[in-house]
């Protein structure tokens, strides 16, 4: 008769306790907000030196620096997720998280429908065009939710 409080014997495969790889989408998906960043910075550079001589009617305000300042911030959780990689602590990015969404609330819809505050001085075009900055929005929450809070193996020490 066996031991009854042995141990169960069982054999655990490399597979199952092998971590999952971030998909690639989520390496296009970076690439895409890098290029999408680098085509606004010029923009917010000549609005902020005030470039008279260029016919530019770009008037961005403080809040829009500050936004576009978050923006890189959260581009390099992404950056970290997407090629797992560690920047910073975890409990950075698990507190970068809910200061994200409620930033991006407030910057989009809550000050420019609420106080009258528009990004980059210009009222919101009321279109399909609305739901392009939230599903971006979404997606950079979303891999700097899985970065923070669902990543632990790149956060162990090794």
């Amino acid at each position: 008769m066996s031991d009854l409080y042995a141990p169960p014997k069982s054999q655990v495969s490399d597979v199952a306790m092998s971590v999952k790889e971030p998909n690639v989408i989520w390496k296009i998906f970076f690439v895409i907000c890098v290029l999408l960043n680098l085509i606004v910075a010029p923009f917010l550079i000549m609005s902020f030196i005030g470039a008279d001589y260029v016919d530019l009617d770009f008037n961005a305000g403080a809040l829009d620096y500050f936004d576009w300042l978050i923006q890189c911030v959260m581009l390099a959780g992404l950056f970290g997720y997407a090629f797992s990689k560690r920047i910073g602590m975890q409990k950075l990015w698990k507190a970068a998280l809910p200061v994200y969404v409620v930033w991006f609330v407030s910057y989009a819809f809550i000050l420019p429908f609420g106080f009258g505050v528009y990004q980059f001085n210009e009222p919101p075009a009321l279109d399909w065009t609305l739901v392009i900055d939230p599903l971006f929005t979404l997606a950079v929450a979303q891999a700097i939710y899985l970065y923070g809070f669902s990543s632990d193996h790149l956060w162990r020490e090794q």
